[in-house]
């Protein structure tokens, strides 16, 4: 495992150990007040737990090295992990929606709410509005579709903690409406979450292109000698990009020199793009037409 892998363990483990001590302070207050909303929100916290715990798990299968059955490495199981995190929050989404319809059908009194229970809601608020930002922020400095999957999550808890909050006020001046309507709008918050995350991983399993071809082709055609250059394709995670090109060379240029002139721009496609981790480059004879390529 390299620093990057470890670094983004140790931020897992971290954010891993405060959305356990906001899931049990959740599911205490929904349990104690009654609140539909708290409930459902308790459920989205639990959530963020076991993202974490997908996310250890995805990030130590990949960081294995290449071998004879997976020759491009284990990369995709970090965005695996991440997809399943996706899933994660879509089943939790279904549990908290049946919950809801049942216990709405049923009938139940209103939420009983307290300045010590809103004390308790705010104060995770808080908590996730602060390991959000830090696991961002993380996720953005490391390339981390793990981090920044898991930060949408829990960036949604803190927005679905809110609307709880605010049904609180609603309870108690009240309004008996206000708990399922922010339970409803959690459940939104929820959907939300889960779409973005699912959007963005499933594009790089569905080989989604990361780089512009315009923008790759213009560096290779810095490297004196490269007559064109077509074909540009990339694929994989955005800290782990598979770049392949074809370009194009004077047809007399010896073999040893169109080695050299590939390599070369295969260093220059990896220093414009840090994030590339392989470049392979097919050389061809220009016939007069690379332009068009």
């Amino acid at each position: 495992m390299d620093d990057r892998d470890r670094r983004v363990r140790r931020v897992l483990w971290a954010v891993l150990a405060a959305n356990l001590a906001v899931t049990a302070i959740k599911l205490a207050v929904g349990w104690w007040t009654g609140a539909l909303a708290v409930l459902a929100d308790g459920v989205h916290a639990m959530l963020d737990s076991s993202s974490n715990i997908v996310g250890l798990v995805g990030l130590w299968l990949a960081a294995r090295p290449p071998d004879a059955d997976h020759p491009y490495g284990h990369r995709r199981f970090e965005t695996l992990a991440a997809a399943t995190i996706g899933l994660l929050i879509v089943g939790g989404l279904a549990s908290v929606t049946t919950g809801l319809i049942e216990t709405l059908r049923a009938g139940r009194s209103a939420a009983r709410a307290s300045w010590a229970s809103a004390a308790l809601v705010a104060f995770t608020i808080g908590a996730n509005v602060v390991v959000s930002w830090y696991e961002a922020r993380r996720g953005r400095e490391l390339s981390s579709p793990i981090l920044l999957a898991d930060a949408g999550h829990t960036r949604s808890d803190a927005l679905g903690a809110t609307a709880v909050l605010a049904s609180f006020a609603g309870v108690a001046l009240g309004y008996w409406w206000a708990d399922p309507l922010a339970a409803v709008i959690v459940v939104v918050l929820i959907a939300k979450t889960a779409y973005g995350i699912l959007r963005t991983n499933l594009g790089v399993l569905a080989d989604e292109a990361r780089l512009d071809p315009d923008a790759v082709r213009e560096v290779a055609l810095r490297i004196e000698g490269v007559r064109g250059a077509h074909k540009v394709r990339s694929r994989g995670a955005l800290d782990h990009v598979h770049v392949d090109l074809h370009i194009h060379v004077d047809p007399e240029m010896s073999v040893a020199r169109a080695h050299d002139l590939t390599h070369a721009v295969a260093d220059e496609v990896r220093r414009s793009f840090p994030s590339v981790a392989d470049v392979v480059i097919h050389t061809e004879p220009a016939d007069g037409r690379e332009k068009a390529g």
